[in-house]
């Protein structure tokens, strides 16, 4: 029973990361939606990451994974992992009008250096114009297919006949620059073509 509540609570964490990076906009009543249908700010949205003084309610990575598994984000963990020191030193040389990546407060990469988080109209941070779905094949297919083996092995270890998650067709348009041409990955990956 265990196990099965597990892959349920699994794969309703995994269904709505990757689908609530998906849409053109916010979803209505998901906590990236921080604008009313009028536009005004929806100052109750604000109160699922932050305080009352805008502060958030936990660190930054613990803001991010309370809601969205890092394991099921292609190379998640291991940007999560990357020493300060490393990271420092990657974005050493940027130019000072280079996109902005913003670190944790440790100085390491969290899920909001590479995506934007909040509603366009609230920071003025312009999504991109369209979508990015990785590339069946490569790297990404190759990581598409490790992490749907794991959702398979989940829903095989709980008895479930069919694969309780997928991934996601129309792309993300939350980054903060585009990667179809590696431009967000040379942030850092400099030795990238």
């Amino acid at each position: 029973m265990t196990r099965v509540l597990l892959v349920l609570v699994l794969a309703c964490a995994v269904s709505g990361t990757l689908v609530a990076f998906a849409f053109p906009r916010p979803r209505v009543g998901a906590p990236h939606d921080m604008t009313k249908p009028d536009g005004e700010l929806d100052a109750e949205a604000c109160g699922a990451c932050h305080n009352e003084d805008m502060s958030l309610q936990r660190s930054k990575v613990e803001t991010c994974t309370l809601c969205h598994l890092p394991s099921t984000h292609s190379g998640g963990l291991e940007h999560l992992r990357v020493d300060p020191a490393r990271v420092e030193q990657a974005l050493e040389g940027r130019a000072k009008d280079a996109i902005a990546l913003p670190l944790a407060e440790d100085g390491r990469i969290w899920c909001g250096t590479c995506h934007l988080y909040h509603d366009p109209n609230v920071l003025e941070e312009k999504w991109l114009a369209q979508g990015w779905t990785p590339p069946a094949g490569g790297l990404s297919g190759a990581v598409r297919e490790s992490v749907t083996e794991r959702w398979r092995i989940l829903a095989d270890d709980a008895d479930e006949k069919k694969v309780p998650a997928k991934f996601v067709t129309e792309g993300t348009r939350l980054l903060r620059a585009p990667v179809s041409d590696g431009t967000l990955c040379r942030q850092c990956h400099r030795v990238l073509p």
